[in-house]
C-alpha cells in the first residue's frame, strides 16, 4: 500500500508540530569515509554536542523535543540537555536526524503516517545500519501508519509546500551513489506516490560536497507559492554561476497549480568555515518550529544581520532565535539537518 492510496501527504514544515526529533552526536570509531570529505573530518564532537544542546533547548521553547541517544552517550546527553527534553536510548551511527529519520505524513482525517526510506550514509559513509533502523523506530513510537519505500532518500534533499509542490536538486537525487537503478521518472513517481506531491521542481545544484547538494542549503518553501532562496551577488565567487542558475530555474517555475513562484532572495555568507573545502555558509538551513524559527549565524556581522532581518520579515508571527552554527557546519550541515518534525495529528 502506498501513502497516496490512503490520502497521505507530507505537510509543510510550518504546519503545527507534535514534536521535533533529533539525534545526539555519537563518535562512531568504526566510521569509514569521513576523512575523504573535509566537512566531516573537521567535526569536533565536544563542541558539536554543545551546539546540538543549544539547538534542542531553543526548539524546546516552542515544542517538545525527542533526542535519540546512543547507549554510550547517555551521560553526556543528560549533562548537557534540559530535563524537559525527552532522551530516548537507541543504538545509532550518526546525528543527522533530517536525513536518517522518518518523514512523517498526514492524511485528510489528520491521522499520522510515516515513510521509512532507505538510508545509505549519503552514498559514502559506513556504518549506517543502525541509522537505517531509526525511521521504523520513530514511526512505531509515534503510533503512525507505517510505509516502506526501498528508494534511498534523505529528508534534507527535499522541501515541500504541503500543497503538492516539491523542490529538490539533480546533484543529489540523480547521483549515481543513491539510486542508480532508477530513472528520473521513477524517482519522481516515488516522490509523488509517497509524499503526495504533484509537481517536482528540479534545481541543478546544492552547495555542499558531503550530502551531494541537499536542497535545504539552497532553497525552501516558506508558504505556499513562496520560496526563500540562497543568492550570491559576487561574480567572482566560485558558486556565483551555480546559485544564479538555481535562482533562474525558481524564478521561471510554477507550482502544481500553475502559479508562478514568488522568490525571496537571501544572500549567503561568503565565509568559508571548513578547512580545505570551498563551501559557502547558508542561512536557508533553519528549522521552523511552532511559533518560532531557529536559524544559524556564522559570526559574520553584516551577513548575519541581513539574514535575520529577512527571516523576521518572512515570518512576522514567529520568534526568531539565531544560534552560532559554526560548530554544526563543521559536521557538514546545520540546524535543519539535525532536526525532523513530527506534525500534530489526531492519532
Amino acid at each position: 500500500m502506498k501513502p497516496i492510496e490512503k490520502n497521505f501527504y507530507m505537510p509543510a514544515e510550518w504546519e503545527p508540530h507534535e514534536c521535533c526529533w533529533m539525534q545526539w552526536p555519537h563518535k562512531n570509531i568504526g566510521h569509514t569515509g569521513y576523512a575523504d570529505v573535509p566537512s566531516w573530518s573537521h567535526f569536533d564532537f565536544e563542541k558539536g554536542r554543545l551546539a546540538w544542546a543549544n539547538v534542542a533547548k531553543s526548539i524546546a521553547k516552542f515544542e517538545k523535543v525527542k533526542m535519540i541517544v546512543h547507549p554510550d552517550d547517555m551521560i553526556s546527553a543528560k549533562n548537557l540537555l534540559d530535563a524537559k527534553i525527552e532522551i530516548i536510548e537507541l543504538k545509532i551511527d550518526d546525528c543527522w536526524a533530517r536525513d536518517s529519520g522518518a518523514i512523517f505524513l498526514l492524511n485528510h482525517e489528520n491521522k499520522l503516517g510515516g515513510v521509512d526510506w532507505e538510508f545509505n550514509g549519503w552514498g559514502k559513509f559506513k556504518p549506517y545500519d543502525s541509522d537505517n533502523q531509526i525511521p521504523q523506530f520513530m514511526i512505531e513510537s509515534a503510533s503512525a501508519t507505517y510505509f516502506k519505500n526501498n528508494m534511498i532518500l534523505e529528508g534534507g534533499s527535499i522541501h515541500v509546500d504541503g500543497k503538492g509542490t516539491l523542490i529538490t536538486t539533480e546533484q543529489c537525487l540523480l547521483n549515481k551513489n543513491r539510486n542508480s537503478n532508477l530513472t528520473k521518472d521513477e524517482i519522481e513517481k516515488n516522490l509523488k506516490d509517497y509524499l503526495g506531491v504533484k509537481k517536482i521542481i528540479w534545481l541543478k545544484h546544492g552547495t555542499d560536497e558531503g550530502t551531494d547538494g541537499h536542497v535545504d542549503n539552497v532553497a525552501c518553501f516558506v508558504k505556499p507559492g513562496t520560496v526563500l532562496a540562497l543568492s550570491c551577488s559576487d561574480k567572482k565567487d566560485t558558486f556565483y554561476d551555480k546559485i544564479n542558475e538555481n535562482l533562474e530555474i525558481l524564478k521561471t517555475s510554477e507550482d502544481c497549480n500553475g502559479e508562478r513562484l514568488k522568490i525571496i532572495e537571501l544572500e549567503m555568507s561568503y565565509k568559508r568555515l571548513i578547512p580545505d573545502e570551498d563551501e559557502p555558509s547558508s542561512y536557508i538551513n533553519f528549522y521552523i518550529a511552532n511559533n518560532g524559527i531557529v536559524m544559524p549565524n556564522f559570526m559574520d556581522e553584516k551577513a548575519d544581520f541581513n539574514a535575520k532581518k529577512i527571516i523576521e520579515t518572512t515570518f512576522p508571527q514567529r520568534e526568531i532565535i539565531a544560534i552560532n552554527g559554526i560548530d554544526i557546519s563543521m559536521g557538514g550541515g546545520n540546524v535543519h539537518c539535525i532536526t525532523q518534525q513530527q506534525p500534530l495529528s489526531k492519532s
